[in-house]
């Protein structure tokens, strides 16, 4: 998990993991950690770790099979190995498989990442604060230093809130809900493999699938071949037309 704003110390005989993502055992015993090597920079900037969670990624090809990913408001993508995930280096996070510097918007405390990334089939997404819903490829256990397809669509309020559907490795769809607080909020369907192609949204019907005010954060969720998104005040169901 990755922890937020606080002290920094384990590195000099103290106990502390403050901006850090940190492994335990299931007794709760720390077994393993990574911090930025700009640690004091992000707690002092309030750009934690702790605004959106790691994914862990289903064996990789590649020198390190075992990998999590994550990013959070200061913008940089980290790559880490689960096995070994390096603790903490002055100067640079080289000791990491991949640190993709900044990519995402930052800077501000509007920016940032606030949702966990999520993966499929090769593929890594995410939706940053003012950002568009983006797919970054994976090969060989080390992530494209670009997008390879984005939404049209860009997402304020907190980014976007997504999850990924799929017919076993085929067919992946990425559900998205834009937040537009106070006005009514958007639920997006995306070709997962490609998110220039939409195929989907929620206000393409007029007022028939309208989603209301979305609230902040709310996931959707697929099952049994609908999707079910909250929102202020309600639950929506989407699915087939009877």
């Amino acid at each position: 998990f990755n922890t937020g704003n606080g002290d920094f110390n384990v590195n000099t005989g103290g106990r502390d993991y403050g901006d850090s993502i940190v492994k335990l055992s299931p007794s709760g015993t720390v077994v393993d950690y990574f911090t930025p090597y700009d640690q004091a920079n992000l707690e002092s900037q309030d750009l934690d770790l702790a605004s959106a969670g790691p994914v862990l990624l289903v064996d990789q090809p590649g020198t390190f099979p075992h990998l999590l990913i994550t990013a959070a408001k200061g913008g940089t993508i980290y790559v880490v190995n689960r096995d070994n995930m390096g603790h903490f280096n002055q100067g640079s996070d080289s000791q990491i498989v991949q640190s993709l510097v900044g990519i995402l918007p930052h800077g501000t405390l509007e920016e940032g990442n606030f949702t966990a990334p999520a993966y499929f089939n090769g593929y890594v997404y995410f939706a940053a604060v003012n950002d568009y819903l983006k797919a970054f490829q994976l090969t060989n256990g080390l992530l494209s230093n670009g997008p390879t397809s984005r939404s049209v669509d860009l997402y304020p309020n907190r980014g976007g809130a997504f999850a990924v559907s799929a017919n076993g490795n085929t067919n992946g769809i990425v559900w998205a809900v834009l937040d537009n607080n106070p006005s009514s909020g958007v639920l997006f369907a995306y070709d997962a493999t490609n998110l220039g192609n939409e195929f989907y949204d929620s206000n393409q019907a007029g007022s028939r699938d309208t989603l209301g005010v979305a609230s902040k954060f709310s996931i959707p969720l697929v099952a049994n071949g609908k999707v079910f998104v909250g929102a202020q005040g309600q639950l929506v169901a989407y699915g087939l037309l009877p």
